[in-house]
């Protein structure tokens, strides 16, 4: 055995402790993920499925149980972890060893510490300059602060897109019961049709035309039908419910939606805003590690040496203690490289802020105008188009019925009247969307 030089253990430990440290940190950190999901994922398994899906249910659920949501945090244990090895000060280095040994002359007789052996025992312990670790401790805490904000964001995206997902199953559910209303009209007339036709009331082609009329109800009823098994899908996807889909019931009153107060509001108070100004302050902190790295690490040392004097060694020295300080030479290069990447870090890191701050403005003015096309929509179509819809089907139909007006004007009142009230609904459903996206920012901006 031998004893290392503070040079060759420096070398050695600075290509073997990171690789050592690394390995056990990604092990540590897959280990914690791991129990984070099955955490995670413990209450969203045989949870039974409400009746009536309300607003407060789903949302719980899909704090809980969303996959996207879940995946978002467990970039916080990540950081969390990161935090932990940044604030961890390097582990000192203990070598043991023997030397000096004369296989020709032995090591003498007696006692282990009486034999003609030089033993050591060494202990060096590196010593960070430059502030380097309350330089990593801040970054770690910044990178913390911004993946908890991050969570934040996602949690506010999926919830706006689960309410809007609602409000599609509701509106879809309210259009089934539209047509399904059409369908069963339609299918009295055809009835009655039929009875006329066979008096000669009626003539053949004008059962037809209605027949016609009836048979485009029916295929869009059937299209609706098939769009809420979609949209079924999408919502239990969202609340990680994919087996329980076809029992998915959206509470109708989602419909109705009552706008927030958006006085408070600020984008600089939304969540990706924060995040990224946190980016920004971890980059700049970065830049500064890299710079400390121009001020050298040392490596003290202290060694305890044992060799004994006997009568094959008249040189010994018997007990001894040396330091050692090791430190390395700046003289190939001064972290030019580093520092450059830390700085083009920084720049991306501001650009990166003030592109997440366009986009807020711009999405913030984008919901307000949203909320104010889908109002005025809604109001002329339930207020001015759908009453006026209504008056001129009741007329005709009480036209038709006396003889005074013809087949045609019937079915294109029937088709007004039907095409109105979808539009109406749909109407009603863009206006509840936009409320409640703008409602859900207004919301994770106050309590952000």
């Amino acid at each position: 055995m031998h004893i290392d030089t503070p040079t060759a253990r420096t070398t050695s430990e600075t290509h073997a402790l990171p690789l050592k440290n690394l390995a056990a940190s990604l092990i540590g950190l897959y280990f914690v993920m791991c129990s984070a999901f099955v955490y995670a994922s413990a209450p969203c398994e045989g949870a039974p499925v409400p009746a009536v899906l309300t607003k407060e249910i789903a949302l719980n659920r899909l704090l809980q149980c969303n996959p996207d949501i879940i995946d978002s945090r467990r970039f916080i244990i990540a950081n969390d972890a990161n935090l932990t090895m940044a604030g961890q000060i390097q582990n000192p280095n203990l070598t043991i060893g023997v030397g000096n040994i004369n296989p020709k002359l032995g090591i003498g007789a007696g006692s282990y510490f009486d034999k003609t052996i030089d033993s050591s025992i060494r202990y060096e312990q590196l010593i960070e300059r430059g502030n380097k670790h309350d330089l990593r401790l801040k970054t770690a805490r910044s990178q913390v602060a911004a993946s908890k904000q991050e969570v934040l964001d996602v949690e506010r995206q999926q919830s706006v897109i689960l309410l809007r997902t609602m409000v599609d199953l509701a509106s879809i559910n309210e259009r089934i019961n539209l047509l399904s209303q059409m369908v069963s009209l339609y299918e009295e007339t055809l009835h009655a049709n039929a009875i006329r036709t066979e008096k000669g009331d009626l003539a053949p082609v004008d059962a037809q035309r209605q027949m016609i009329d009836a048979n485009r109800a029916q295929i869009e009823l059937r299209q609706s039908q098939s769009d809420a098994k979609s949209v079924q899908l999408s919502l239990a996807t969202l609340l990680a419910w994919e087996s329980e889909s076809n029992s998915l019931v959206v509470d109708p009153s989602i419909l109705n939606v009552t706008p927030l107060d958006s006085n408070g509001y600020a984008e600089a108070n939304r969540a990706d805003v924060k995040a990224a100004r946190l980016r920004v302050e971890a980059a700049s902190q970065q830049v500064d590690m890299a710079q400390a790295q121009l001020k050298s690490d040392i490596t003290a040392g202290v060694q305890y040496d044992h060799w004994p004097t006997s009568a094959n060694n008249a040189t010994g020295t018997g007990d001894t203690i040396s330091f050692t300080v090791g430190f390395p030479l700046t003289v190939n290069h001064r972290y030019e490289g580093e520092i450059a990447l830390a700085a083009s870090n920084y720049d991306a890191a501001k650009e990166a802020l003030a592109h997440v701050e366009a986009n807020a403005k711009i999405e913030w003015q984008r919901m307000n105008t949203e909320v104010s096309n889908a109002e005025e929509n809604w109001q002329l179509l339930q207020k001015e188009l759908l009453p006026r819809a209504e008056d001129v089907a009741r007329s005709i139909e009480l036209g038709y019925s006396k003889g005074a007006l013809d087949l045609l004007d019937l079915l294109d009142a029937r088709r007004m009247l039907r095409q109105t009230r979808l539009d109406t609904l749909t109407a009603r459903a863009n206006l509840a969307r936009a409320i409640l996206a703008r409602n859900q920012s207004i919301s994770a901006n106050n309590i952000n």
